[in-house]
């Protein structure tokens, strides 16, 4: 007879905890909101600052919804943000523009970044909550807000370029260190056996988006 042999166990997917990744992605809206706000009070001319204005009240409607969806799954809204409040202030105290345009970049490159990492955790909730969530994390238009504003500028002064180019890659490393930390601090954000494996791997995806978003500006990663 064939020597009988036990089947090892197959490991069981376990879904991310819902209260952790909604702290996260509600302090990153909330994060945001302030964000484009001081943006929009920097904006060198009124369609600027109209338009970061109105990008800013969208957080807030996408935080609703997040309250909302912690509310239906009987979580407290506001100890699971307040868990993660101080999440990005470390990064703007190392990460301050010193002129309009390294100001477009970082919360280009910098917030997009946490943009990146909220799609990545929402991934990891169940279907129902992917989809309550799927316009909250969606791009915001933003992205295609700088390109217009930078592009021409880049075009006719390449030295300028070339600093955002820098500023940018020092941005994003901030970004992803606070990435990293957070997803290491807090293993229930990301549905794997090794909480340290499962960050890298996030990290690693959200280090290509970056690649990515500065080549759209015409800026070297």
């Amino acid at each position: 007879m064939p020597e009988h042999r036990t089947a090892e166990p197959v490991p069981v997917h376990r879904l991310a905890s819902a209260r952790e990744v909604l702290g996260v992605v509600g302090a990153a809206e909330l994060a945001m909101f302030s964000r484009l706000s001081k943006d929009a009070q920097h904006a060198p001319d009124l369609p600027g600052r109209v338009t970061l204005s109105r990008m800013a009240a969208a957080e807030l409607a996408s935080l609703d919804v997040v309250e909302q969806l912690a509310e239906r799954r009987g979580l407290d809204f506001f100890d699971a943000v307040g868990t993660y409040q101080g999440l990005l202030v470390d990064f703007d105290r190392r990460t301050a523009p010193s002129d309009w345009w390294e100001r477009l970049v970082k919360t280009y490159v910098g917030y997009g970044v946490v943009l990146d990492l909220q799609r990545e955790l929402a991934g990891g909730l169940d279907e129902a909550a992917q989809e309550a969530l799927a316009d909250a994390v969606a791009d915001n238009g933003h992205g295609d807000y700088v390109a217009g504003v930078l592009g021409p500028v880049l075009d006719s002064e390449p030295q300028l370029g070339a600093r955002l180019a820098l500023w940018g890659r020092r941005v994003v490393g901030e970004a992803l260190a606070v990435a990293q930390r957070t997803l290491v601090a807090h293993p229930g954000l990301v549905p794997a056996q090794d909480a340290e494996e499962g960050a890298s791997r996030v990290v690693t995806r959200l280090a290509a988006a970056h690649a990515d978003r500065l080549s759209r500006l015409g800026l070297k990663p």
